[in-house]
């Protein structure tokens, strides 16, 4: 008696899963890839009580363009994220199944492409704002300011990303006395470390006051710690959404309509090639992958091009 493909599909997806779960990938990489196959699953049920699909072995490219128009008007990033998820479990079903039938063979080359956009970046006159506000003193100081003003320093000045920036500890913070500059170990994307560096006197007010919060708060000085320097006041680590949170309202306060944390990344990395930095040493210092990646910030703005051309 043939099972119920329906039992199989939910079957295969459990022992997906499981294999995911087993190798150690991120919690949110997980829940990614469960939300992506549960939706799948709930697609094929509506399709089986529609035309009684007899086999999962039946899902082809239509069946996945079909999956895919049914989500609705969703980003080309979520799309490709969709795709990327079923290719991996299908292919997991066609080196496991005992028919020796390959699923993945329908699916090449299916992704879906946007048009290229360049990335959003602060225009010098806002540069110029934005570190008008960074490098004046404070009238009071409190921990929150300093706390705040410390992480958009590290944002602007090094690069680093928002999950990066909020994985930080004092710990990870080495000054190195005799280049004037602190060494900061980052845990980036995959879990490959490297090295950011910003000068010393950008930073060693708000590293001090932070320092000496820390030691002296109760809730804050719990041995035997890391000590994240995107804490909040009530000893957790801040959320992403808080971060954005505070950088939209330092945006309204300074008139920058531009929005985001990732914004302050794609500058450093325009900043750095308009100081004709090495290619190759700005991939590291933004943790790139590929130096393809990098080089999108090697392409001349609009005013660049207007004063070449006046030159």
């Amino acid at each position: 008696m043939q099972k119920d493909p329906l039992f199989i599909l939910d079957k295969w997806i459990e022992r997906y899963l499981n294999e995911k779960k087993t190798l150690n990938l991120s919690k949110n990489t997980l829940l990614n890839y469960k939300i992506v196959l549960d939706s799948l699953y709930q697609f094929f049920a509506l399709k089986n009580e529609e035309e009684s699909i007899n086999s999962i072995y039946e899902i082809d490219r239509d069946f996945i363009l079909e999956y895919l128009n049914s989500k609705g008007n969703i980003s080309v990033n979520t799309k490709n994220l969709h795709i990327t998820v079923i290719k991996s479990f299908f292919g997991y079903i066609s080196e496991h199944n005992s028919e020796n039938i390959d699923l993945t063979k329908n699916l090449k080359g299916l992704t879906a492409k946007s048009v290229k956009q360049e990335s959003q970046t602060l225009s010098k006159e806002e540069e110029v704002i934005l570190e008008g506000y960074l490098l004046q003193p404070f009238k009071k100081k409190t921990f929150l300011k300093l706390r705040n003003r410390l992480l958009v320093k590290l944002l602007y000045y090094t690069g680093v990303r928002a999950s990066e920036l909020l994985s930080i500890s004092l710990e990870d913070i080495k000054l190195l006395t005799e280049e004037g500059v602190y060494k900061i170990y980052i845990l980036g994307k995959g879990n490959k470390y490297r090295y950011v560096y910003i000068k010393e006197d950008l930073i060693s007010d708000e590293l001090e006051y932070i320092e000496d919060y820390f030691y002296n708060d109760p809730i804050l000085s719990t041995k035997n710690q890391k000590h994240s320097i995107a804490v909040t006041q009530k000893g957790r680590v801040m959320h992403r959404a808080e971060l954005y949170t505070m950088l939209d309202r330092l945006y309204k306060k300074l008139h920058i309509k531009k929005r985001g944390v990732h914004m302050l990344r794609h500058t450093f990395g325009k900043r750095m090639v308009q100081k004709n930095i090495n290619l190759s040493t700005i991939k590291e210092m933004m943790g790139h992958e590929n130096i393809q990646t990098t080089m999108i910030y090697a392409r001349s703005d609009e005013r660049s091009m207007i004063e070449a051309i006046w030159k």
